[in-house]
C-alpha cells in the first residue's frame, strides 16, 4: 500500500541544457549482477531528432507524438498500487529539455528578475541533509547553498514547484515561446524512450549506474547508515552530478533517472489515474493537493527511479531532491 509523503524524507524515497563545456558520460564502476546488458543508447534516430538551443543555453529535444504503456505491470519489482498499466497516445509533439534546468541558467533568471525562492521569501528555508543523514529544516538551506559543493552544471535544487512556475513565466517572457513542465504522461513516455522495462536501460538495478546518480556505493562511502536500498555500483557522485554525466536515453535525454526528482505539471489524484480505460489520449490531471514528480535522485533507492514511479510532494516544499526539467510545444 502506497504512503503519501511530504517532507524531504519522502522525497528522497518517493517523491525529492547547456553549452558545449557540459561534462560528458563518465566512467562508472558497475557490479556484474544478472545478465542482463544494457539497451544501446541514444540510437542514431535519437541523435537525429531535431534540437533546438534558447537564449540562456537549454538545449531541447524534439519529442514526436505515439504511444506507450504508463505505469507498470504487476510483477515490476518495487511497484506501488498506484501505477495501473494502462496505454496512452501522446497526439503532440512537443520539445523536452535534454538536461535538467542548471543552477547557472536559474541563477541568469534571478539576476535578471530579483526572485526569491519560496525558500528564501519565507525565511524558512528548504530541507537538506545533515553530516548525519538527517534531513531538517534550516533557513541556510536554498538553493545558493543546499549544503554541498555545486556549480553553474549542476541541476538546481530546494526549488518548490512554484518556484519552476516562476522561471517559466520568465523564460516565455524572454523568449517569446510556451515553455512549461512536462504532463506526467510526457514525462513518463520521454523517460522511456520506447521501452517498457523498469528503466530505459533495463530491469537490472545495477546497470542504473550507467545512465542516473542514485544511491550507490558512493554515496554509503560518506552515510554509512543511509535509510533507503543502495545498489553496489559506484557512480562517483555523492550529491547531485553535472547535467549530462551520465548516458542518454533512446530519445537522447540525459538524467531520465536520478539526480534530481522532476516536477510534473499534474497534481496527484490516484482515482483519476486509476480510472483510466482503452486508451487514453494526453491525460493531465488537475485535480489532488499534491504535484507529480519523476525520475528519482541521488539519494533514492533504484525502485523509486523506475520509470513509473510516481513521487508527490506539496507545490510549496523545497529539497535537495527536487528540481526539474522544462518542456516547449512542439512544432515539426
Amino acid at each position: 500500500m502506497r504512503t503519501v509523503f511530504v517532507t524531504v524524507v519522502v522525497l528522497i524515497v518517493g517523491c525529492g541544457g547547456g553549452s558545449s563545456g557540459k561534462p560528458g558520460p563518465r566512467d562508472v564502476q558497475v557490479s556484474p549482477v544478472g545478465s542482463e546488458s544494457p539497451s544501446p543508447m541514444p540510437d542514431e534516430a535519437a541523435i537525429s531528432l531535431p534540437e533546438i538551443t534558447n537564449s540562456i543555453g537549454m538545449r531541447l529535444k524534439l519529442i514526436r507524438a505515439g504511444e506507450f504503456l504508463m505505469g507498470s505491470p504487476e510483477t515490476e519489482a518495487g511497484r506501488s498500487d498506484d501505477e495501473k498499466l494502462h496505454r496512452v497516445r501522446i497526439a503532440k509533439a512537443f520539445y523536452l529539455g535534454i538536461h535538467e534546468v542548471t543552477r547557472g541558467q536559474f541563477a541568469a533568471f534571478v539576476k535578471e528578475t530579483g526572485y526569491r525562492t519560496e525558500a528564501e521569501s519565507d525565511g524558512m528555508g528548504g530541507y537538506g541533509v545533515d553530516e548525519q543523514g538527517n534531513f531538517p529544516q534550516k533557513p541556510a538551506y536554498t538553493w545558493r547553498t543546499p549544503g554541498f559543493s555545486q556549480t553553474d552544471e549542476h541541476p538546481v535544487v530546494l526549488v518548490s514547484w512554484n518556484d519552476a512556475g516562476a522561471f517559466i513565466r520568465w523564460l516565455n517572457n524572454r523568449e517569446q515561446a510556451e515553455y512549461r513542465l512536462p504532463t506526467e504522461a510526457e514525462w513518463e513516455y520521454a523517460c522511456r524512450a520506447g521501452t517498457t522495462t523498469s528503466y530505459s536501460n533495463g530491469d537490472n538495478p545495477e546497470q542504473l549506474a550507467l545512465i542516473g546518480n542514485i544511491a550507490d556505493a558512493s554515496l554509503a562511502g560518506k552515510f554509512a547508515a543511509w535509510p533507503w536500498p543502495i545498489i553496489a555500483a559506484r557512480d562517483g557522485y555523492v550529491f547531485t552530478a553535472p547535467v549530462g554525466s551520465f548516458l542518454a536515453n533512446g530519445f537522447g535525454l540525459h538524467d531520465m533517472h536520478g539526480n534530481v526528482w522532476e516536477w510534473c505539471q499534474d497534481g496527484y489524484d490516484p482515482g483519476a489515474y486509476n480510472s483510466r480505460t482503452g486508451i487514453t489520449a494526453d491525460p493531465f490531471v488537475k485535480s489532488g493537493t499534491y504535484r507529480v514528480l519523476g525520475g528519482g535522485s541521488w539519494g533514492t533507492g533504484a525502485a523509486d527511479c523506475r520509470a513509473a514511479r510516481r513521487g508527490i510532494n506539496d507545490p510549496r516544499n523545497r529539497t535537495i531532491n527536487d528540481g526539474f526539467r522544462v518542456a516547449r510545444s512542439g512544432i515539426e
